[in-house]
């Protein structure tokens, strides 16, 4: 019992399904393609799970999720210039 009341504790911090919205706008505005868009709003929301402990309690999700979105879209830039 106190195991699910953790876990329900620990995802309402975690209203991801809140901000796919957000997300899907800021990353279509950076790749200009739907379809970029969307695999950048994926490896976000991975990158966001994996590292969920870094993420501070009471701090604002929506911004913590941006940045990610954004730092990969960097990465992503980063390496095709390299390439």
């Amino acid at each position: 019992m106190l195991r699910k009341q953790g876990m329900k504790r620990s995802m309402a911090r975690f209203d991801i399904v809140g901000q796919l919205g957000s997300l899907r706008r800021y990353a279509r505005s950076l790749t200009r393609d739907s379809t970029d868009a969307e695999d950048l709003v994926h490896d976000a929301l991975v990158r966001a799970y994996e590292r969920r402990a870094t993420f501070r309690s009471g701090g604002n999700l929506r911004a913590w999720l941006l940045a990610i979105v954004h730092n990969i879209f960097i990465d992503r830039m980063r390496s095709r210039r390299s390439e």
